[in-house]
């Protein structure tokens, strides 16, 4: 008797901890990347606005093409050398980029500072990891090109910048990309992010990567509407067809390792650039390696501005 009851706790012990580990954690997991709506408290720049640097700006409201609500500010130059659209990461808002607007404004273009759908102020019921935030960077794109003559380049910072990168492969009129902590693929960085978190504590160990992972993928695509293999950064990389590009990491950033940059700045091929920040933060290159930062990002404004195939690009 004692045999078959310590069998039987053994099989409910076993399908608990499948239902544990193959339904519930995955499903749990996928709803906080893509239903959850947080934002991180970002006290480097809480309460700034451009004004904050002296910048004249105005609240910007328009459409995405599904209809979502994007709210930001417009940064306006004297006399423009066209408009770069400033796109913040995950779970930020426009603060995140606005330390940028000044840079921009000096060097005499235009700054769109946007939140992303389900970010900030704007609207949205889900995070897509570029899919459909795509939507939100063209319809920026389009609103800089009505407002103001000249190029657009795109810049963003970890989700903002697989959606810049995302954005530009699908539109031949955006002249560069600065692309910062971007990840190669959804789920290349989903199964990165699972062995991370399977490092914080000795116990989440017994949480296998596969099928974990796999579960985890499917059920982002499922909860947030979309189809978790558009979500791919390098394969859009190809898709630049030579347009100034260039991809900033952190030497030491867990989260996006470098090698990422690298494998980017191949797929895109001539004309790409990589600058890497020493530093082990996320997103933080700016601030770790300003100088740096500022030099690169001045040189892909430069090419954007003067290449021949960009200027047909402009009003």
């Amino acid at each position: 008797m004692l045999k078959i009851w310590a069998r039987r706790l053994a099989i409910a012990a076993i399908i608990t901890f499948c239902l544990f580990a193959f339904g519930w954690v995955p499903y749990f997991l996928a709803g906080v990347a893509t239903t959850r709506r947080f934002q991180f408290p970002d006290k480097e720049n809480a309460g700034m606005t451009p004004a904050s640097f002296g910048l004249v700006f105005d609240e910007v409201a328009l459409l995405s093409s599904d209809k979502v609500l994007i709210r930001g500010w417009w940064v306006g130059a004297k006399e423009p050398k066209g408009t770069v659209v400033l796109v913040h990461g995950l779970n930020r808002s426009r603060i995140e980029m606005v330390r940028r607007a000044p840079f921009v404004h000096e060097a005499g273009w235009n700054a769109f500072l946007i939140d992303l759908r389900h970010h900030g102020e704007s609207g949205g019921t889900a995070t897509t990891f570029g899919a459909k935030e795509k939507q939100d960077v063209k319809a920026a794109v389009d609103f800089a090109r009505d407002r103001s003559p000249g190029p657009v380049v795109l810049w963003g910072v970890s989700l903002g910048a697989a959606s810049v990168m995302l954005a530009a492969a699908d539109d031949p009129r955006v002249a560069g990309v600065i692309s910062d902590s971007s990840y190669r693929s959804l789920a290349d960085t989903v199964r990165h992010h699972l062995q991370l978190f399977r490092g914080w504590r000795w116990w989440l160990r017994l949480v296998p990567s596969w099928p974990v992972a796999d579960l985890t993928i499917f059920w982002i695509g499922n909860r947030g509407g979309f189809d978790p293999a558009g979500v791919d950064i390098r394969a859009a990389a190809r898709r630049l067809a030579g347009r100034p590009a260039l991809f900033i990491a952190n030497s030491d950033d867990r989260r996006m390792p470098k090698e990422i940059a690298f494998d980017l700045k191949a797929a895109v091929g001539p004309g790409a650039e990589v600058l890497i920040v020493p530093g082990k933060s996320h997103g933080g290159a700016w601030r770790d390696g300003t100088a740096a930062y500022q030099a690169a990002a001045a040189a892909l404004l430069e090419a954007a501005q003067n290449d021949p195939a960009k200027r047909t690009a402009a009003r």
